[in-house]
């Protein structure tokens, strides 16, 4: 641990403690707090109208207490699924390496904990956010790297549908057992050390009832099902906020201070969830803070009150407004289950 001296936004702590873990280390102040809350660089889509995107994902995180910078890689008037078309342009490819070298220059980009990628407006942007992510982790190397839809090699968490899945893993997985297999050959050939399978159709246990979810790690996975509510039509953004939720659920902060050290005199105060390095260790029993079945659970919870509110208001957009409290404190639970695989 180190002393608050000298560290921004810790003026009148009598102490700081630094979290140090093999992929994290965050500052608390002497209340536990902190100091700044997590900071999230969010590179997707945009729409002026309606909830996807960056529109679907940064109301929620800054609700849930998260500094989110976002990059817009298109600009649109609404998504792409009215039958009455949208309007709009994608983003100037060097536009987003220059914004993220604005945000350099004036030395904020080491305060980044973690990059959010989605939809991308042209092919050549994917390597525009690639740079991105290597200028971050150079800046920050605890900096986590979410990726959705899934097609970065050196993401930390992917996150994508079962479809997205079979692409990637040239299958085409139709059980829960099946895309955990899956998913686990993903872990095996790049750097993640979680994949979210956010949405499971068909593969799940009961599509007919159920909106399913699966998270795998290199030695455990969870599944988590939630019940599907009546549209006329199914809302767009909804793997966006999922994904969203689940990153920030990574991110949690846990204004508990520690009782003792741990192992090695090193206090785990939980400001954030700790991944631990890619490889066989398990990872799920080295977390500290909102482990990863704890953010799926909460996940979870938030989906289901956000499509609760959308399904009462019979609105074909995501009601992130009406549902914000249970954003934050879900009145609903859903328990993840530990799937043998």
């Amino acid at each position: 641990w180190l002393s608050s001296q000298g560290l921004p936004g810790t003026e009148g702590s009598s102490y700081t403690l630094m979290r140090f873990g093999p992929a994290r280390a965050f500052a608390l102040g002497a209340r536990g707090f902190a100091s700044r809350p997590p900071a999230v660089l969010s590179i997707q889509s945009h729409v002026c109208y309606g909830a996807a995107g960056n529109s679907a994902a940064v109301f929620p995180m800054r609700r849930l207490g998260v500094e989110v910078w976002p990059v817009n890689t298109v600009q649109f008037s609404n998504h792409t699924q009215y039958a009455e078309g949208w309007e709009g342009l994608p983003t100037p490819t060097e536009q987003i390496g220059l914004l993220a070298k604005g945000i350099e220059r004036i030395g904020a980009l080491g305060r980044c904990s973690a990059i959010l990628s989605g939809y991308l407006g042209t092919e050549e942007q994917g390597g525009a956010v690639l740079d991105v992510v290597r200028r971050v982790k150079a800046a920050n190397p605890a900096a986590l790297y979410c990726c959705d839809p899934a097609s970065a090699a050196s993401a930390d968490v992917l996150c994508p549908n079962v479809l997205e899945l079979g692409v990637m893993t040239r299958s085409e997985p139709d059980t829960p057992q099946a895309v955990v297999r899956a998913a686990r050959a993903l872990l095996g050939a790049g750097s993640a050390r979680l994949v979210l399978v956010k949405h499971l159709a068909h593969a799940g246990l009961s599509p007919d009832d159920s909106f399913e979810m699966l998270l795998v790690g290199h030695e455990e996975a969870w599944h988590i099902a939630t019940p599907l509510l009546p549209f006329g039509r199914p809302p767009v953004g909804v793997g966006d906020l999922t994904s969203a939720l689940f990153l920030v659920g990574l991110l949690q902060v846990d204004c508990t201070l520690p009782t003792a050290p741990a192992a090695g005199g090193v206090y785990h105060s939980s400001p954030h969830a700790m991944l631990p390095p890619p490889g066989p260790v398990p990872l799920f029993g080295l977390l500290q803070g909102r482990s990863p079945k704890a953010a799926l659970e909460h996940t979870a919870g938030a989906y289901f009150e956000v499509m609760r509110a959308t399904s009462e208001a019979e609105e074909y957009e995501l009601q992130l407004v009406a549902a914000q409290d249970g954003l934050v404190d879900p009145p609903r639970s859903f328990e993840a289950i530990a799937l043998d695989a």
